[in-house]
């Protein structure tokens, strides 16, 4: 079983290259090499940066079959950022 891959993952790869936004998608397969599960970890350094990051990783996931449901991920920043403009 895949272990679940954190942000930082993908913060730690940006700051290595020097990268602003990072989308790492992750696969696991079986001994008959059958695709396995999949793991999207996207990541950006400004505001903008993440949530273009989270709409690249929502294309990945729609290329990859995903539910639709799974396919609207939201990075925090943001779910905070429409929150507060709701106040």
């Amino acid at each position: 079983m895949m272990k679940r891959i954190p942000i930082k993952a993908a913060k730690d790869v940006a700051k290595k290259y020097g990268m602003s936004r990072v989308v790492l998608v992750f696969f696991e397969s079986d001994e008959n090499q059958q695709l396995g599960p999949q793991h999207v970890v996207t990541w950006g350094r400004t505001y903008r940066d993440c949530v273009e990051a989270a709409r690249l990783g929502n294309r990945f996931k729609r290329v990859l079959g995903w539910p639709e449901h799974l396919c609207q991920t939201k990075p925090a920043r943001q779910i905070r950022n429409e929150k507060d403009g709701e106040k």
